[in-house]
């Protein structure tokens, strides 16, 4: 049996994503995804390319087939192209490889230590809400936390940060935000904000978690400021206060306040990660399998985060119900697992057709298909659908 084809598929907007497709001689055929981040063609472009250099291989060999194209792809391949790529071939190979032994994929990781992946989600503030108000208030930020935990989630995730700054100062063009990475985050914009985590936990109640997402945007004068201020409010983490890079520094920010730091959605190598660790930069790991190189790679993040002591807590955010499987056999199978992101139910619902069978949130939970393979299958017809939330 030997490779014959790498295809990528591009889904329609507003959520274009991106596949992998790689089909064999037998005509068995295997998915995985890659992190569109706005640029569906690039990626498409990226994985046919790399796809041409592993035609005539024999898919069994998903190992050698990741170091291969880890070290000999250099030249025009930054880490973030070359790691979402290689991820979405991956997924491919495997979903083929347990196919061939009629197994799913979990079992080929060494087995799984739980049948289903607990998760947090972001709080849901539908269009029509958001449509009533000129900005979004905290009883709206509250409101859409209740709407997750009632749908059986114990742990919820938002940005409030980014929100008051985008309504209180604007953005400068569409398309993007006016907080710039590693900026000095205006001290009288501050209390809104907080405004935002207490209307929520004052609604969920103490026993809910709340995750917030700074997306990079402080410096580390800032980071300390509101991570000192947050303290009282009980976080489950304090998502990547720095930009990716400032290992150091987030080390710094790690030993000035106390709430977990949980970042790694924006590191792609091996080294990027353990240099984390060695710096005590991190309490949680959140690599991304659509975007950190996919199942092969992030199995071995999670054991090295394990010889650190380190959980770990999955990022995913702008892809398909396809990732989420592949993420869900990936964690069932390691045993520092912590929690795992999720779009919420809702979103999931948006685009649950492009998967068969469907593989919906159930009470905060995803279980993990038990088919050979990833146990779903991409359905291509659904692609070209337009869909709007």
């Amino acid at each position: 049996m030997k490779i014959t084809s790498v295809k990528p598929l591009v889904s329609a907007s507003p959520r274009e994503f991106v596949f992998a497709k790689v089909i064999t001689s037998t005509g068995l055929v295997g998915y995985g995804e890659a992190a569109a981040d706005g640029a569906p063609k690039v990626r498409a472009a990226s994985i046919e390319r790399m796809g041409r250099a592993i035609i005539g291989t024999d898919p069994m060999n998903t190992d050698m087939i990741y170091q291969s194209l880890n070290r000999n792809f250099f030249f025009g391949w930054p880490p973030e192209e070359l790691m979402r790529c290689i991820g979405a071939i991956d997924g491919a190979l495997l979903d083929i490889k347990g196919k061939i032994l009629n197994t799913p994929v979990y079992n080929l990781l060494g087995g799984k230590y739980r049948d289903k992946i607990k998760l947090y989600c972001h709080i849901f503030i539908p269009r029509e809400e958001r449509a009533k108000s000129e900005k979004v208030t905290p009883q709206m930020q509250a409101e859409g936390a209740l709407r997750q935990v009632k749908q059986g989630f114990t742990v919820v995730k938002f940005d409030p940060f980014t929100t008051v700054f985008n309504q209180e100062v604007g953005a400068p063009m569409k398309g993007f935000v006016n907080i710039f990475q590693g900026m000095n985050y205006p001290r009288k914009l501050v209390p809104k904000a907080i405004e935002m985590v207490r209307a929520v936990r004052e609604a969920v109640g103490p026993e809910i978690g709340i995750c917030l997402d700074f997306h990079g945007r402080l410096d580390v004068e800032s980071a300390i400021r509101i991570g000192r201020l947050l303290e009282p409010f009980n976080l489950f983490f304090y998502e990547e206060p720095l930009p990716p890079g400032d290992d150091e520094e987030l080390a710094y920010v790690r030993s000035r306040v106390n709430i977990p730091i949980c970042c790694g959605e924006r590191r792609y190598t091996l080294r990027d990660f353990r240099r984390l660790f060695e710096l005590q930069a991190t309490d949680i790991i959140m690599p991304d399998h659509s975007r950190n190189g996919g199942i092969t790679q992030i199995k071995k993040v999670a054991v090295l985060a394990d010889t650190f002591r380190i959980p770990v807590a999955p990022h995913v955010v702008y892809s398909s119900p396809l990732n989420a499987v592949i993420s869900a056999h990936n964690m069932a199978s390691i045993p520092n697992f912590l929690i795992h992101e999720n779009m919420g139910p809702q979103r999931m619902k948006l685009y649950a057709d492009l998967i068969t069978p469907q593989v919906l949130p159930e009470k905060g939970y995803l279980h993990v298909p038990n088919r050979p393979g990833l146990g779903v299958g991409l359905v291509e017809d659904n692609l070209a659908k337009e869909r709007s939330l």
